[in-house]
C-alpha cells in the first residue's frame, strides 16, 4: 500500500485550523427523543487512554416493561468530535441516539433465537479526536474491556487499515468498515472485516467516480481535466481510479499532483492550474480541505468550468456560498431513493437535526445498522464468531438497494453522481436515479 506519510497526528493537528477557515461549527448535541414509556439515556464520562483525555459516550434506552429483555447487544465505535474528521463524523453521535431510540422502542430490540427473547441494543462510543494512535488504543479497549459484540470502523481508511490486524483479527471481533475501505484491506485474507461498499478503487463500473465519468462521456462537453489530491490512502484510491476512468471517457489529463497530507496552502498549484485552465478540476482530499482549495482558487482569480470533489462534508455549502454552486461529487444514497427504510433514515436525520446537505455520509451508518440487525438475528446468538459468519453471508435490502457481501468481504453498494444546485444536493446521474438535470457551464 502506498501510504505516503499517512494520517499522522501532525495531519490531524491541522484539522481545527481547517475547520475554522471553512467556517464549520460543530457539536450538534441534542436531547434524545422519547418513545412511549421509554427514554434514551446518554452517559458521558472522561477517560484517560495512553495519556490522552477523551470522552466515553454510552447510549442506552430505558424501555417500557416487557418491551425488551436480556443482556444488550453491544456495538462499539469511535467518532471524531475534534480535528480533521469532525465535519465528517461528529454528527453520528446524534444520529446514533435517534436510531437507538427507534430500534429499542419502536422495533422492540433485536431477537436472539438462542435466548428466545428480544434484547436491547447499546452503543459505546469514544472520541478519537482524529488521532490514529488514540483510535487504535480505543478500539482495543472496546474489544477487550467493553467486550462489544461488533465494531464499526472510524472514518479514515488510513486509521481503519491499522485496526484490522491489531484489533479485529487479533481479538476476533467482527468489524464493519464504514467510510474506511481501501484495496489493501481485502487482499490479505483477513477474516473479521466486511463493508457494504463496492471495490471503488477499480477503474470499471465500481470505480468511485465511474458514474461521473460516464456522465461526462455522455454529455461530451469537457475535454481537459486536472487532478489534485492528498497522498493518503482513500484519496489515492479515488485519484488513481479517477485518472484511469477519465482517460476511458476521452478526457485529456493536463495536470496531476499528489500533495503531502496536511497541505493547506495551494497557491503554487492554483497558479499552475490558472495557466493551464482545465475544464474540470478533480479534488481528491477531505471535504473541508476541498472547500479550502476552492476558496483559495477563487481569491486568486481562478475558477474552472467545474469542480469535482470526492466528498463535501459539513460546512461545505455554507462556507463556500455561491462558490459551491455546480460542484459535483458522489454518494451511496440520496433522498430521492425509495429503497427499504429510506423514509426512516430521513425521519431519523430530521429528529437528529442533521441536514443531509452537511451529513451526506449518514446513509452508510444506516446501512451498517441494517447489516447488524440482520446478521445478529441470523446468527441467533450474541457471539462474535456467529455474528461474523452471518455478516459474511449477508443478502439483504438496504436504504441504497440490495446488498450482497462477496467472498472477499466487500459489498456491492455503488455510488451515484450528485451536484449542488441552488444550495441543494441533487442526484444527476445515472438518469434512472436522477431527480435533477446536470448543469454545466
Amino acid at each position: 500500500m502506498r501510504k505516503g506519510i499517512g494520517v499522522s497526528n501532525t495531519v490531524a493537528a491541522v484539522g481545527m485550523a481547517v475547520l475554522l477557515i471553512v467556517g464549520f461549527v460543530g457539536g450538534f448535541l441534542f436531547s434524545g427523543s422519547m418513545g412511549a414509556g421509554a427514554a434514551t439515556v446518554v452517559r458521558t464520562e472522561y477517560v484517560t487512554v495512553g495519556g490522552t483525555v477523551t470522552q466515553r459516550i454510552t447510549i442506552t434506552t430505558t424501555a417500557a416493561a416487557g418491551q425488551v429483555s436480556g443482556p444488550p447487544l453491544k456495538i462499539g465505535m469511535t467518532i471524531s468530535k475534534d480535528g480533521l474528521f469532525a465535519p465528517l463524523t461528529s454528527g453520528y453521535e446524534s444520529f446514533n441516539r435517534e436510531w437507538l431510540n427507534w430500534v429499542n422502542n419502536v422495533r422492540k430490540g433485536v431477537y436472539i433465537r438462542e435466548l428466545g427473547a428480544r434484547v436491547p441494543v447499546e452503543i459505546i462510543m469514544y472520541d478519537d479526536r482524529s488521532q490514529p494512535d488514540l483510535a487504535i488504543q480505543l478500539y482495543t479497549k472496546l474489544a477487550t474491556e467493553d467486550r462489544v459484540h461488533i465494531l464499526v470502523s472510524p472514518y479514515s481508511a488510513d486509521i481503519g487499515i491499522q485496526l484490522i490486524p491489531t484489533v479485529a483479527e487479533r481479538y476476533r471481533v467482527p468489524m464493519i468498515m464504514a467510510e474506511a475501505s481501501t484495496k489493501d484491506m481485502w487482499n490479505k485474507g483477513y477474516r473479521y472485516i466486511v463493508t457494504s461498499m463496492v471495490p471503488y478503487w477499480e477503474d470499471n463500473q465500481n470505480g468511485w467516480a465511474a458514474s461521473y465519468f460516464d456522465m461526462l462521456a455522455n454529455t461530451g462537453w469537457a475535454k481537459t481535466i486536472a487532478f489534485v489530491g492528498w497522498d493518503i490512502t482513500w484519496a489515492i484510491d479515488t485519484y488513481n481510479s479517477g485518472k484511469s476512468l477519465a482517460r476511458k471517457a476521452g478526457l485529456q489529463i493536463v495536470y496531476d499532483q499528489l500533495l503531502t497530507p496536511g497541505t493547506t496552502d495551494f497557491s503554487g498549484v492554483i497558479r499552475e492550474l490558472r495557466r493551464i485552465n482545465p475544464d474540470v478540476v478533480y479534488l481528491a482530499m477531505f471535504g473541508p480541505v476541498n472547500a479550502l482549495f476552492i476558496r483559495q482558487a477563487a481569491e486568486a482569480g481562478f475558477r474552472p468550468r467545474e469542480y469535482h470533489v470526492i466528498e463535501y462534508g459539513a460546512g461545505f455549502v455554507a462556507s463556500l456560498g455561491s462558490l459551491a454552486e455546480g460542484v459535483t461529487s458522489e454518494i451511496f444514497w440520496t433522498p430521492s431513493f425509495k429503497y427499504y427504510q429510506s423514509d426512516l433514515l430521513i425521519e431519523l436525520m430530521n429528529k437528529a437535526k442533521l441536514s443531509w446537505v452537511d451529513w451526506q455520509w449518514t446513509e452508510l451508518r444506516m446501512i451498517i445498522f441494517q447489516m447488524i440487525i440482520a446478521a445478529v438475528e441470523e446468527a441467533g446468538k450474541l457471539d462474535r464468531e456467529a455474528i461474523n459468519d452471518a455478516l459474511h453471508k449477508l443478502q439483504i435490502m438496504t436504504v441504497s438497494g440490495p446488498l450482497v457481501i462477496g467472498p472477499q468481504g466487500y459489498g456491492n453498494i455503488g455510488l451515484v453522481t450528485i451536484q449542488i444546485q441552488n444550495g441543494r444536493i441533487q442526484t444527476i446521474w445515472p438518469r434512472s436515479l436522477a431527480n435533477a438535470t446536470y448543469i454545466y457551464r
